[in-house]
This record gives structure tokens, sequence and C-alpha cells, in this order.
């Protein structure tokens, strides 16, 4: 399988106009890749889209492009074009359609025994005006014959060559029709006049092209769906934005911001390009990126997305990211790539239809001379012929595969889930193996705070909001949510690899880890409880847990406890996975001890401990030589920097939403949301997208194999089944829209975004009198002291989460918090 690599960022995006069919996509696609210094080139036939790729697209380039195409018998823009002619393509149609229901009255009224006025019972009369209307009708879609012939005359014939060879037939027969009625007329020759009054076609040469022209109309509306995800992305992406220069805001247009410029943004405004923020505090909705429907609050050093919401606040930020490099810019290009990247069976699809044309064009002569050989007939030989042409137009073959693709790809970047490349959705499905980094993946990636005491998280918060250390993030978090006051702190003084140390209400504190007894910082410690707190903290040490001790120079206050906690999508996910019989990997630096009590919650197959980064790589590898024979895939799921050399190894890179650059540019798909039930979305829809794309194509390939049967007249003489041209042509737009209809059956797909919180049942109560952090943290303190109960306390709904079944264990929950003085509700 082939990696994102290079070539996908140097493209440029061209509009074909003239294409029908999937010959049409294998014949401009062929034309341009012979341009020396064209890489690759991919077109796809729902957007009319071409993406070029070369090292170097400069403006001679470009014309050899344009001559190129052109010269293929297509026309090269770069502006989408086509919308401009929507009203006037309706227009057009409901005029063929009533002109062709006039045509068929007249042609088929006698048969009907439907009434006519008398001077349309005069043949020449009759047959005139039907000339003249089919002739409107042609005019009307002469683009049919105007490309059709066009790519037969450059032996490329395609869907419209074949249209136009169908419905020129019936039109030249018609004319010859019409002058041997005046000619047997003048003669009165009723024999000839009646034989040929009969059987003008000229219904035939209207009607193809009409039902035709209605089935494509069709098709457009129904394929407008595919492409929602796309154009919802794009008004996600503010078009205006404010930035300060010399003291003075200026509203710019969102391309004109530059890196490094101040820009402003308030409530209610759209964050226009992604910055870090120099002033101000502000509550922001980043459902749009992350699909996390809860606010986050920023300040000053955090980062902005792009297109996410000020829902609160006032902030100044300085521009990191620009332009097309926006966060939203770049999901909209990565969606769009995808969309338009061939998948390996839409490129073998795509070969096939190039010489399938060839191949009915054969087939229809063929059948002509047969049947004049064996004396049926130059009419009936023609209409079988023209039948062929009609029924076997290769329109559905090409929508078969970018249709599918395109929803999709539409459904994943809904859901947060970013597919490089069609060929990545192509082959997720042959997922064998899923290899996970540990920390930020399948854990938060940061220490969090889980046990403490309310006077030891009072002294550390103070004394650590001065430092940058995780552990003092999680700490500072923690004082945040708890709304701890903020205390003059005199003689700070961190102390390297130890801990920190400052005067707080005139007694000095200690904050750090076991070695500020090693070394001597604090006095008159008895020896029992040095050796104890060694034991405690060498004990949770081996579990992944880190311990602060609070100390006064002479006396032990208490200890916090924090862990990097498993994310709240790891089990369901792990456990999705192996519903889908796929192996579980994991890689991790951790001590051997930690990462086996980390995996007693994620049981996961096989775990590989204190691994260094380059030997990610070479386990990728030997992994890949264990699956080779069962012809499936590795993926690997990282965030890190030093992820990207494994994500590039394995077959498949996954990375999540938070992850380095380096690590989202190695891979072949995001989980924007962080959320790695992703994973198993992407390999169900890649299942459901193949076996639509296989319905497609075998449906395609059966109707024309079953349409040329019947077209033929190899049945007519022992069951008298023959398809007519009319018919012939509404097949044709109807097989079209079966599988533009069997595709949009993908938006039936549903994501799971079901979240398994360590796979244990809960219960969840209302404490109404809940008002502030406050609050939460008496809460908290009465119910640690319920032996054996795990809980999570939620002031924004009030509630209080036990993270259990047994009754008892819940009603004592319940009485320690009325005990505390709240009500409950349940």
């Amino acid at each position: 399988m082939s990696k994102v690599n290079e070539n996908q960022k140097k493209y440029k995006k061209y509009f074909v106009e003239g294409m029908s069919c999937a010959a049409c996509v294998a014949h401009v696609e062929k034309c341009v890749r012979k341009i020396p210094g064209i890489k690759d080139v991919t077109v796809n036939l729902m957007t009319t889209e071409m993406y070029v790729y070369s090292d170097n697209i400069n403006n001679s380039l470009e014309n050899k492009i344009e001559k190129a195409v052109n010269d293929g018998g297509y026309k090269l823009v770069f502006e989408r074009t086509q919308d401009l002619k929507k009203d006037n393509l309706k227009i057009k149609l409901i005029i063929s359609c009533v002109l062709s229901v006039i045509l068929f009255y007249l042609c088929m009224g006698h048969m009907l025994s439907l009434p006519l006025p008398g001077f349309l019972k005069t043949p020449y009369i009759s047959a005139t005006i039907q000339f003249v209307l089919a002739l409107v009708v042609i005019i009307l879609n002469f683009h049919y014959y105007k490309n059709g012939f066009k790519r037969l005359i450059k032996l490329s014939p395609n869907m419209d060559s074949l249209i136009a060879m169908g419905s020129f037939s019936s039109m030249v027969y018609g004319i010859y029709s019409i002058i041997m009625i005046y000619i047997s007329t003048s003669n009165n020759d009723l024999v000839i006049l009646e034989k040929y009054a009969h059987s003008l076609y000229f219904d035939s040469a209207a009607t193809i092209l009409t039902l035709v022209s209605l089935g494509k109309y069709l098709e457009a509306k129904s394929k407008v769906k595919t492409l929602n995800a796309i154009s919802e992305l794009m008004k996600l992406s503010p078009k205006e934005a404010f930035i300060i220069v010399d003291g003075e805001t200026k509203k710019v247009h969102t391309n004109e911001v530059q890196i490094d410029d101040v820009v402003l943004c308030k409530q209610g405004m759209k964050v226009p390009v992604d910055g870090i923020i120099l002033s101000g505090n502000v509550l922001i909705d980043e459902s749009n990126i992350t699909g996390e429907s809860m606010p986050v609050y920023k300040q000053t050093g955090d980062e902005i997305i792009s297109s996410s919401v000020v829902l609160s606040g006032f902030t100044t930020y300085k521009a990191t990211k620009v332009g097309d490099d926006t966060t939203i810019n770049t999901i909209i290009r990565l969606v769009n790539e995808a969309s338009n990247s061939k998948a390996k069976v839409s490129r073998i699809v795509d070969n096939v239809a190039g010489i399938f044309t060839f191949f009915v064009m054969g087939v229809s002569i063929l059948c002509f001379a047969i049947h004049m050989l064996l004396n049926n007939g130059f009419e009936f030989s023609l209409n079988i012929a023209i039948s062929i042409l009609v029924v076997s137009c290769p329109c559905s073959l090409g929508l078969a595969t970018p249709l599918a693709i395109m929803v999709g790809t539409g459904i994943s970047a809904k859901a947060k889930i970013l597919i490089k490349n069609a060929e990545v959705l192509e082959n997720a499905r042959m997922i064998d193996t899923v290899v996970f980094d540990k920390t930020g993946t399948l854990t938060k990636g940061k220490p969090v705070v889980f046990e403490y005491d309310l006077d030891c998280i009072e002294v550390a918060y103070n004394l650590e909001r001065l430092s940058s250390h995780p552990i003092a993030y999680a700490i500072n978090q923690k004082g945040l949510e708890l709304e701890l006051d903020k205390k003059e702190i005199t003689e700070y003084q961190d102390i390297e690899g130890i801990g920190l140390s400052g005067i707080i209400d005139g007694k000095r504190y200690f904050v750090g880890n076991i070695r500020l007894l090693e070394k001597g910082f604090i006095e008159d410690i008895k020896e029992e409880l040095v050796k104890s707190l060694e034991e405690e903290v060498n004990e949770k040490s081996k579990e992944g847990i880190s311990t602060v001790l609070v100390f006064t120079e002479n006396k032990y206050i208490g200890s916090i406890k924090l862990k990097d906690e498993i994310k709240d999508s790891s089990i369901g996910a792990v456990n999705a996975l192996k519903n889908l019989n796929i192996k579980l990997v994991m890689l991790t630096g951790d001590k051997k001890g930690t990462s086996l009590k980390l995996n007693d919650q994620l049981n996961i197959d096989k775990v590989y401990s204190e691994v260094l980064p380059q030997d990610k790589q070479n386990i990728i590898k030997e992994l890949k030589k264990e699956i080779k024979n069962k012809n499936g895939l590795i993926a690997m799921v990282g965030d890190g920097v030093n992820d990207a050399i494994a994500l590039t190894q394995a077959d498949v890179g996954i990375s999540i939403g938070n992850a380095t650059d380096i690590a989202i540019e190695s891979s072949d798909i995001v989980l924007l949301n962080n959320d790695l039930m992703g994973i198993v979305n992407v390999i169900n829809l890649s299942k459901k997208v193949m076996n639509t794309i296989k319905a497609n194509l075998f449906w395609a390939f059966f109707y024309n194999c079953i349409g040329i049967l019947l077209s033929s007249g190899v049945l007519y003489e022992s069951l008298g089944i023959l398809l007519n041209p009319m018919i012939c042509a509404l097949a044709m737009s109807f097989s079209s829209l079966f599988v533009v209809g069997n595709s949009l059956l993908i938006n039936r797909f549903k994501i799971n975004n079901k979240k398994i919180d360590k796979g244990e049942k809960k219960m969840k109560v209302f404490v109404p009198t809940m008002a502030c952090m406050h609050c939460v943290a008496r809460i908290e303190e009465a119910l640690k002291k319920v032996k054996k109960l795990e809980f999570n306390v939620c002031l924004e709904d009030k509630s209080v989460t036990f993270n259990t079944d047994d009754e008892k264990l819940i009603e004592k929950g319940i009485k320690a918090i009325e005990k505390g003085g709240y009500k409950v509700e349940k």
C-alpha cells in the first residue's frame, strides 16, 4: 500500500468540461500522464476536478496540460463554470420532454387508437412535423453529437459517442424514410408509402437524447448529496478577520492575515486562523473540529484553532498558521483530496471502461451484419444496432466507485475522521493487527490529580503555579477547578529534580518527590515515617502513579497522587476491535510492571515494555512478517514525534487530533476528536464502502451483459423478446440512477460513538444544592471516606456518578453526601 508522500502536497486542481463517463476519465488521465514532468493525475467524473501532481507546475507545464486536454477533445478550465449553466439545462430538458411526448403521440397514436387531427393523418405532413420536432430536440441536445463524434474521430469513443451514433442513425434512417414517403406519394405507390410511414424513427432519435438527459439531470441532483460534507466544511471557514496594526483594529479578509499578525477575537466570533493567545481569557466551542460538545476554557499561552467559536470573553492572539495551513483549511484540503483520489479498484474500472466502448461498437456492428445476412431486413438490423449502442453506455461503470468513495469520505469527515486518500479507505477493511502507542494514545498523556487532601492541594497549587512542569500543570488545573485562593509567595526556590520551596503566610513549605527526605531538606522526620513513605512511593510507582509529597521544614503534611488515566474511549475501542477479531499490541517506554498494571484494565493481546523510539519500527517490521501469509495489514496508532517512523513503517498510520505535526504528516488517517472508536468506525466504513462498490460494479456489468443480450435479438425468435432504442435509453438512465441510489445508502452507516468507562456499570444521582467548586471538593472529601467506592462529581449538571452497581456501596455514598449537608435526588 502506498504511503502519504510529498507528491500529495505538490498538486494543482483544474476542471475538465465535456466528460460523460468512465471512458472519458481514462482518456483524460492517459493524455495528461504522457506529459514529461507529470508524476500522477487523477480525474473525478462527479466533480469534473482534475488533480495534477508534479514537482514543478509552472506556466509552461500548464500550457502543455491544457493542450493535452483540449487535443483530447475536452476543455480545461481553471475555475468551476458548470453551475452557471444549470438553469439553461433545466429549460432545455423541459422543452425536450414536451416535444418528445408530442413525437411519441404522433408516432404511436395510431397503434394506441388515440384521436389524431385529420391533417396529421396525411403521411408526408405527419412525417415533416415529426422531423421538425426531432430536429429541435437534437439542436437542444447537440452537445451529445458534438462531444460524441469528436471523441469518435479521435479514436477515444465514450458514452456520448454511443448516444450520438444511436440517435444519428435513427435520424438518418428517418430522413431516408421521409424522402421515400415523398417519392411514393408522388408516384401513388401505397405499398411503399405504408411501409415507410410507420418506420420513421424520429421518435427514437429524439427520445434517446431526452431520456439520457433526464437521467443525467436526476443523477446530478442525487450526486449533490455526496458533496454536502465538503460544502458544510467550507461554510465553517470564516471569511473575515480583525487584526491590530499600530494599535488600531483593521478588518481584513481571512486570506490576508499573515503569520505573527495580532488577531482580535471576541464573543460570538469565529476564530479566523490558528494562533497562540497573547491576552484575555475565552470560553471556546471547538466542536467544529474535535466533535467535543463541551466548551474549552483558554487563557494566555494556550493554542486557539481556526473555525472554533468564542462563546464568551475577549482575546488577542498571535497568528501561527494562516491561509491553506490553518486547521480548517487543512481538513478541507484532505477531505477534498481523499474524495478525488482513486482506489485500486477504481483504476481497474477506468481501464476497463476505456476499452468497453470499442467492444460495444464492435458488438453493435457485428449484430447488424449478422441480422442482415439472415435476411431480417435493414430496418430490423438497424434497430438492433442502435439498441445495443444505447443500452451499453458505460455511465454506470464510471459512477460505481467514485460515488461510493465520496460518500464514505464525507461520512468520515462528519465523524471527525480524516482519511487522506481513497486507497486507505479501500484497504482499512484488511487491518489484521492494530499497534498502539501508550502515552497520549491509549492514555490521556497528561498526569491527572486523582487523590489529594485539601490542605496539601492548597499548598501545592500556590507553589506549582509558578512552574511549567507537567505535574505542576495537573496540580494547577485541579487548583483552578477548586477555585483556590492565590497567596503571596516569598523566597521561592526551584530545587532541580527534587521539587519546590517557598514561604506562604510566614511558613516555609516544600513540595516534591521522595528525594526531599534523602537530601535532608526536611528536619526531625522519624525514620519509620521515611521508610513508610519510601515504600508507598515505590509501590505506587509500579502502578504508574506519581506521588507528590508536601512538608513544612519539620513536618509531613500529606501527599497528592497523580496518574496518566486511560481515555474514556480506549476500553470501548479495544473491546470493539477484539469483536472484529483484530489482534492488539501496545508499545510503551514504561517499565514492565507499570505497563502490565495498565493492561489489567485494557486486556490487550501483547505488550512490549521499555521500548525505545527506534525500536518501534523494528517491532512493526516483525509483526508484518508474522501476518505476511494472512494478506492482512498492520495499523499503527500514535501521537508523538517518536511515533513518526513507526507510523510510516505501518501499512496504515493513524494519528490522533492532538498529535504533533510530524505524526499527522506521517499518518494516513487522523482522528480529530482523539476518540479511538474512530479506528473501529474506519474499518467498518471501509467494509461498507467496498461492499457497495462491489455491488455497484456487479450490477453495472450484469446490467450491460443482460442489456446487450436482450437488445441483440438472440431471444427474439424463440421468446419474442427485443428491446427497442427508447426502452434501452430509459434502461441505461435507470442503471446510473441505481448506482447513485445504492451509493447514497452508505449515508445510513452509523458512527459508533459509544464510550465504555472502565467497563463498569454506573449509577448517577443529582445534588441540586451543589453550587461551586468548593461544594465539589467537600462532596469528594466525603465520598473518599467510603472504601472501594469510585465516583465522579460534575458541577455542570450537578451530578455524582458512582462507577458501580453495588447498591449497598451506592447507598453509603448517598449517605456520605447527605451527611456533608447536601440533598441527593435519584
